[in-house]
């Protein structure tokens, strides 16, 4: 059987707590607590302990058994629990209204954890002797490799589920650190407050250096679990820039303005970034990070930069571990020196347009215009109605789109080296009217691709549209049209954008056979995409157009009246 060694523990707790602001005195703080300084009880003895076993019918798990070996049982004041675990309080918890309910709750789509808590209530030990509606349980229906029963905490008072610990000794631990959290003010200072400051401090140093993120967020948590002022604040900003969105922010999105060199950095990224060059950005952050300062000594990472409405859908939960994995605000130590930004998983490496063809990437309909050699305010300018709007998400463009007053609105930034796009969604089918191409008004003087994209819906009486054109210089040049089962080309359209070999999918099916009623095949989709891919050596960011912030003009119509 695995040997505990309860009693520095215990007796640590005994401690902490007999010392703690006001101990003697209080309602919790028996003569013999303050005298002996032991929150416990003489062991209870082998005897005891085998007479327990008989009396439940079962083999205590070894932590709990062990445990008694040193107390009969455990009164962890300052918490919810007044006593716990002697051997002639505990007992079968019984809890059958309690089994029911969760019961009652399972369907097929339950996990196996749901599964097994809710039959725990029927088979549970109740360590909890004397309680403020907190029950204290071990099941036997769930033992680890060790012999270790599951032990739950529920406080029933919450409304919670009840929270399970992977053994007696972990729930013990648990309580601990609730003991310590609720009694953290700053008078209350002992060796374990001591210890975990001083871990804390040591961990905010390593972060700064770049070493083990792991390992400090692992001290971080443990500290705030147990209370520690500085360490809930680390915890949160390493794990928001680990998982790639701000915590705690209360959905406040407010630019980001840091100290020092690392400002001008920031200053050149949010510029690349709200034109659509995420990449760009990126690259412009993670070279200088190591130049970011901290706020004093409250502060182990950029995070600012997540709630920046421009940057921080730039930063991903890959990118913000580099971030924090990077030696800064005048940390030298184990972590990487800033030089493998391009990292794989790090760069979107972005794959042209195909993967508009992904219908989980991109959901919707969708349509697009490329123009080469010049500026994305320019491309705004030759398609758009009015002023250049502020930078916008995908849920801005569809309340400007859909409103009383909506107007079709597109996006607009960078599509690879020397071509720049306005990027919007569908608003009006393709077949409603005649066709007001805006690539032929946006091409004066050089060269611009329309694509508009309606994926179709048999069903619906609706087919499936693409249709794809060339202009230069203002002038109608290539192209076609793929509507249903038709395929409609104009022009001197090159071999490799030729629509009969890239949508053989228009061919129709025999209960489709005449009706023109032919959804867009996702595979033709992709081949056309890759193909102007291609032809054109242009991209679309992805990532700036999912999740980031573009400026935006309102369109004229791309169909014309009558």
């Amino acid at each position: 059987m695995k040997i505990y060694n309860w009693r520095p523990f215990l007796d640590r707790w005994s401690a902490d707590w007999i010392d703690s602001p006001g101990a003697e005195g209080r309602e919790d703080a028996a003569e013999e607590i303050v005298r002996d300084r032991w929150l416990g009880f003489a062991p209870a003895g082998a005897e005891r302990i085998a007479a327990l076993e008989e009396r439940l019918g079962a083999e205590l798990p070894p932590s709990y058994r062990s445990f008694l070996a040193v107390t009969d049982g455990w009164r962890p004041a300052g918490t919810a629990v007044e006593l716990l675990g002697t051997v002639d309080g505990v007992h079968w918890h019984k809890g059958a209204e309690l089994q029911e309910l969760y019961e009652s709750a399972l369907d097929e789509e339950s996990s196996d954890d749901e599964v097994v808590r809710a039959g725990m209530w029927g088979r549970a030990l109740q360590l909890s002797v004397a309680s403020d509606a907190t029950d204290l349980l071990l099941d036997p229906g769930d033992v680890n490799a060790d012999g270790e029963w599951a032990a739950y905490l529920h406080r029933a008072w919450s409304g919670e589920l009840p929270v399970r610990h992977e053994s007696f000794l972990d729930l013990m631990q648990a309580l601990f650190r609730d003991f310590h959290r609720r009694s953290a003010v700053p008078e209350f200072v002992n060796a374990t407050t001591r210890e975990l400051d001083a871990s804390v401090e040591e961990a905010r140093v390593a972060c700064l250096a770049g070493e083990d993120i792991d390992e400090q967020l692992d001290v971080f948590e443990d500290a705030a679990e147990h209370g520690r002022p500085r360490a809930g604040g680390f915890r949160d900003e390493l794990r928001a820039l680990l998982n790639g969105r701000p915590g705690g922010a209360g959905g406040r999105l407010l630019p980001y303005e840091p100290v020092g060199p690392f400002r001008t950095a920031v200053d050149t990224a949010r510029e690349q970034a709200r034109w659509g060059d995420t990449d760009a950005a990126w690259r412009t952050l993670a070279t200088a990070v190591g130049t970011w300062e901290p706020y004093g000594n409250e502060h182990v990472a950029p995070v600012g930069l997540l709630a920046d409405p421009i940057l921080g859908p730039v930063i991903t939960p890959e990118r913000g571990g580099y971030l924090l994995e990077t030696p800064r605000g005048g940390g030298r130590g184990g972590g990487h020196d800033g030089g493998a930004w391009d990292a794989a998983g790090l760069v979107s490496r972005e794959i042209g347009l195909t993967w508009l063809a992904d219908h989980v990437a991109q959901p919707g309909d969708y349509r697009f215009v490329l123009v080469r050699g010049v500026s994305p305010e320019e491309v705004a300018a030759r398609v758009g109605e009015g002023p250049l709007l502020p930078p916008s998400d995908e849920g801005d463009v569809r309340r400007r789109s859909f409103g009383p007053d909506g107007r079709p609105v597109v996006r607009v930034g960078s599509a690879g080296e020397g071509w720049s796009f306005a990027y919007g969604t569908v608003l009006e089918p393709f077949g409603s009217g005649r066709l007001n191409d805006p690539g032929e008004r946006a091409s004066r003087g050089t060269e611009a691709v329309t694509i508009w994209v309606e994926r179709g819906d048999t069903s619906a009486g609706r087919p499936g549209v693409f249709y794809f054109s060339c202009a230069e210089d203002g002038e109608r040049g290539y192209g076609f049209t793929v509507r249903g089962d038709e395929i409609e080309e104009w022009g001197d359209v090159p071999e490799a954008l030729d629509p009969e070999e890239l949508f053989p999918g228009t061919e129709e099916s025999e209960e489709d056979e005449g009706s023109g009623q032919v959804a867009l095949d996702v595979d033709d989709e992709y081949e056309a995409l890759d193909a102007v891919t291609g032809a054109f050596g242009v991209a679309l960011p992805q990532l700036a157009l999912r999740r980031g912030r573009l400026h935006a003009v309102v369109a004229e119509p791309w169909i014309a009246a009558g």
